[in-house]
């Protein structure tokens, strides 16, 4: 199955409510800076490509698996670490063949530390723990806690030059 960007956000049920101007008009009203606009804005994007790109290969290969992982931001305070939520679901496993594979697939909400890692199925863990469709949060327009309202993006970027 051959699928452009536009057409797999409009599958994932986060990416089809989840447009620029809404982040921007977001980020706006939590009165961020217009440099940290404009780097969360280029962090999105890259994150939602690399979300599509996952999605893409599963949908091509049903014999694969993802494998969910939680990315760690380093120095960042406590409450902007990933929520529980995000925690609890490391790890678990969604089989691409499974039939609700894009309702289950991450993110889950704008600042959701989950990422769909591609695994084979050699590559399961002995004892995998596979995630159903009512363990699988529900996708919501902003993580709970927040965390990226108060990030500094602009500070962030400027380290990794």
């Amino acid at each position: 199955m051959q699928t452009d960007d536009a057409t797999l956000s409009n599958l994932h049920p986060l990416f089809t409510r989840l447009s620029g101007q809404v982040i921007w008009l977001l980020m706006e009203e939590h009165d961020a800076s217009s440099e940290d606009v404009n780097a969360f804005m280029d962090n999105v994007m890259a994150w939602k490509t690399a979300h599509l790109h996952t999605m893409r290969r599963v949908l091509e290969d049903n014999s694969l698996y993802v494998q969910i992982t939680v990315d760690h931001i380093g120095d960042i305070p406590t409450d902007q670490e990933a929520c529980m939520t995000c925690e609890n679901l490391s790890n678990k496993i969604i089989p691409a063949s499974h039939p609700d594979l894009i309702s289950m697939l991450p993110p889950y909400s704008l600042g959701c530390r989950c990422r769909g890692k591609i695994i084979t199925e050699a590559e399961l863990p002995k004892k995998p723990e596979f995630l159903t469709p009512e363990d699988c949060p529900k996708h919501s327009f902003m993580c709970e806690t927040g965390w990226f309202l108060n990030y500094p993006w602009a500070d962030s970027l400027s380290k990794k030059k």
